[in-house]
């Protein structure tokens, strides 16, 4: 790195953030001290190359923002959603998203207290409502968690979300420990 190329990161470092471009006027500023015309005498012999220099900066750092500050988070839509509760009873433990981002569905499950899994652990199924049929999507380690759905599933033929407690036991169907449910519309 050289002395000009020391002295331009520290004045980046100075110039702090900057909301608008710089005016055209400190771009021709700029790029006459940088070819090494004389400055406008207006200015001041000693001022204009630390102007310049906080001007770069400041452009620099727009730019920056300019590419950085978009929102990195991918576009997604609610396609359906559901409430979750207790199989046992009545009330609210959570809720069920199914989100479409980048051409996938995603089931977003969030559980306000996750049920106790004993010596198991928490699996999250896809169930048809008269329980005939089910999809497994994963286990449920946090309080939410998201699951990639299978291409081609249908949401109307299997729009039960189930959270049941399965051991490990070799048996990876459901255990019949249905612990959370709701169904997504």
């Amino acid at each position: 790195m050289t002395h000009d190329d020391d002295r331009l990161a520290r004045l980046l470092r100075e110039a702090g953030e900057l909301d608008q471009a710089p005016p055209e006027a400190v771009w021709h500023g700029i790029r006459a001290e940088l070819d090494g015309e004389p400055a406008p005498e207006a200015r001041g012999r000693r001022v204009l190359p630390l102007l310049v220099a906080a001007a770069a900066g400041a452009g620099l750092m727009y730019a920056a923002t300019q590419v950085f500050d978009d929102d990195p988070a991918p576009a997604e839509e609610v396609v359906a959603s559901a409430t979750l509760g207790p199989v046992d009873g009545e009330g609210q433990l959570g809720q069920a998203e199914v989100v479409e981002r980048d051409g996938q569905q995603v089931l977003r499950v969030q559980v306000d207290e996750l049920p106790d899994a004993e010596d198991g652990y928490l699996e999250v199924w896809l169930l048809r409502p008269d329980v005939s049929g089910l999809v497994t999507l994963g286990v449920l380690d946090a309080g939410t968690e998201e699951f990639v759905l299978p291409q081609g599933i249908d949401l109307a033929e299997y729009p039960v979300v189930d959270i049941s407690v399965e051991h490990l036991d070799g048996d990876p169907g459901h255990g019949g420990n249905s612990v959370v449910r709701g169904e997504v519309g």
